[in-house]
Order: C-alpha cells, then sequence, then structure tokens
C-alpha cells in the first residue's frame, strides 16, 4: 500500500508541472505573437513640419526608397522593419555671428579687404529644404545619410560641412574688391557686396553639395524654389585701433568743414561792409553802424508838430556849513 501512495503522488507531482509549463509556454508564445504583430503592422508619424522618406528594411527586401510620408501624417502604415527619416520643411536659419538656433555662437569670418586690412563679418542665410520627391530623395542618400541630417545635431552637422566653406570661400572671393572703409561706413558699397556675395555663394553651394537641395525662405513646395536669403551686417576691422583712426579722421574732417564755412561766412559779411561803405561812406557807415547797435537814439519830428523834449534836470542839494579847523579860526579886530 506505501508504494501505491508513493506512486500516486509522484503521478500528481508530475501533472502539476506539467500545467505550469504550459502557462509558461502559453505566455512565451503570446510575446512572440506580439513581436510578430508589431512587425507586420508598422506605423510611422511625422510633425507638421517634416516630410518622411520611406525605405524598406524588411528580411526579404531591398533597403530602397518606397515612399513620401506626407507632413503631419499619424499611424502611416509601413511594412514590418521599414525606416522612415523626417526632414524639416519649415524655413531654417545659418547664423555666423549671433544667438540662436543653427548658429555659430560669437564667430565671425574673417575675409581681407583690398587695402589688407583683416575684417570679420557676420552671416545670416534663410532657407527651405528643397522638397521635390527625387530632389529631397538624392539629397538623403547623398547628404542625409553621411551626416545623419535627418537628427537635429546631424542637422546642424550638415550646415557646418556643407554651408559654412561656401560662406567663407564667397565672403573671401568678394572683400578683395573693396577698400575696409567702402564696407564699413559706405552703404552703397555695403550692398553691393552683399549682392555679390550672395551669387557668390549661391554658385557655390550647389557645386558642393550636389544638387540644388535648397531653396527660397518663401518655398512652400508648390511655388518655385527661389533664392537663399544671404545677408551680411557690417564688415568690422579686427583691429579696432583701425576704427579709432577712421574716426579722429572724421572728426578733423568736419572741424575743418566747420572752419571753412565760418571762413565763408565771414568773406560775405566782408563783401557786405565794403559795399556799405563805398556806398555811404566811411563816417556813413559808423553812424549807421552806431544805430543799429542802439548806441545813438534819434527820434523822427513830424513837419509842422510840437514835440516837447524832456530836458534832465541834476538835483541840487544844500550841504550845511563845516565849522572851520582850530587854527582857522577868526581873530578879533584889534
Amino acid at each position: 500500500m506505501a508504494k501505491l501512495g508513493n506512486a500516486a503522488a509522484a503521478v500528481k507531482a508530475t501533472g502539476g508541472g506539467g500545467v505550469k509549463a504550459k502557462v509558461i509556454g502559453g505566455i512565451v508564445l503570446a510575446v512572440i505573437a506580439l513581436i510578430v504583430l508589431f512587425n507586420i503592422f508598422n506605423f510611422a508619424d511625422t510633425d507638421a513640419n517634416k516630410i518622411g522618406l520611406h525605405y524598406g528594411g524588411g528580411v526579404v527586401e531591398d533597403k530602397s526608397f518606397k515612399s513620401i510620408i506626407p507632413p503631419g501624417s499619424t499611424n502611416k502604415l509601413i511594412g514590418p522593419g521599414d525606416t522612415v527619416y523626417a526632414y524639416p520643411i519649415d524655413q531654417r536659419s545659418y547664423i555666423i555671428g549671433g544667438d540662436g538656433a543653427d548658429t555659430d555662437t560669437a564667430d565671425e569670418v574673417t575675409v581681407v579687404s583690398k587695402d589688407n586690412v583683416r575684417l570679420g563679418v557676420r552671416v545670416q542665410v534663410y532657407f527651405t529644404l528643397n522638397r521635390t520627391e527625387e530632389t529631397l530623395k538624392s539629397f538623403h542618400e547623398r547628404i542625409g545619410l553621411k551626416t545623419d541630417a535627418y537628427e537635429d545635431d546631424g542637422w546642424d552637422t550638415m550646415l557646418r560641412s556643407y554651408f559654412r566653406p561656401q560662406i567663407d570661400r564667397a565672403l573671401s572671393a568678394v572683400a578683395t574688391n573693396y577698400n575696409w572703409a567702402e564696407l564699413y561706413n559706405n552703404e552703397a558699397k555695403k550692398s553691393a557686396f552683399q549682392k555679390a556675395a550672395a551669387e557668390e555663394f549661391t554658385r557655390l553651394l550647389p557645386a558642393a553639395v550636389g544638387g540644388d537641395y535648397f531653396c527660397g525662405p518663401s518655398y512652400t513646395g508648390n511655388n518655385a524654389c527661389g533664392e537663399l536669403s544671404f545677408t551680411v551686417q557690417k564688415p568690422t576691422p579686427l583691429d579696432k585701433g583701425i576704427i579709432d583712426g577712421l574716426e579722429a579722421k572724421q572728426r578733423a574732417e568736419l572741424a575743418r568743414a566747420t572752419q571753412v564755412q565760418k571762413n565763408e561766412q565771414v568773406n560775405v559779411e566782408l563783401q557786405s561792409v565794403k559795399q556799405q561803405v563805398a556806398m555811404l561812406g566811411a563816417q556813413g557807415y559808423l553812424l549807421k553802424t552806431a544805430i543799429e547797435s542802439g548806441k545813438i537814439q534819434f527820434m523822427v519830428i513830424p513837419q509842422n508838430g510840437n514835440v516837447s523834449i524832456p530836458v534832465p534836470t541834476t538835483a541840487q542839494t544844500t550841504q550845511p556849513a563845516q565849522p572851520a579847523p582850530p587854527n582857522q579860526q577868526t581873530q578879533p579886530n584889534r
């Protein structure tokens, strides 16, 4: 009987282990099923200011371009293992010498003027990404994958790698056509410098990146691409003593111009005096000058009129008699 009891207990224990194993196995199968489902039903989202490039990445297919995911898409069904690379479609900027996004803080482009003065130039470039399908696909495969431009840090890296060198080249090439003072305080020359630099940068950038990947800031995807906005601030000599010298020179020129103006005014007044002396004579001119200055007063007496002219009177005061000194007292008659 004891043997039979031990055998029944063993069977019971074996049956309990099987149930536990089945439960664990079911959980594992459920997890695997969820993983399979998530890979089969893969979804993609894009922000309102970003456009997505859908690339295949499954086990049995190549990692090739499939489609464009429009901005603001939600739960876009894509294949298992596929990837979406999102790029910005709103206005972007690259600023050298300022604070903010996409900025080389406290930085300047150094150029040399026609008269060999080193200048610091601050630049702002505003643009948008060309979202034409073939152009955007080419940008991603030639530039985006290399710099991870679909990520924020990678986007900044792309700008520093491709924008900055062409800006330096454009400004350096154009600056040699102008003297430093023209770029510093001549607005017309500065505008011409900016225009020429923008044209040079627009020519250099597509050649460097391999295509017209960037459009003007007003580009929306449905209009003409347009030119990038390229502006420069006042080029400033790196040696501040040069500016001090220019300002001192300008002050001296202003003082000289003021003195010349004063001399011209004196000459005009002198000519007027000569003309009056010729007409009135020397005495007549002196009399006229004295009357005009108020030193001589006169009155106009009407004909056959009675005029009373007040005569100033001098007040006389009677002084009391003073006693004679003691040694001058009157002696009695003898």
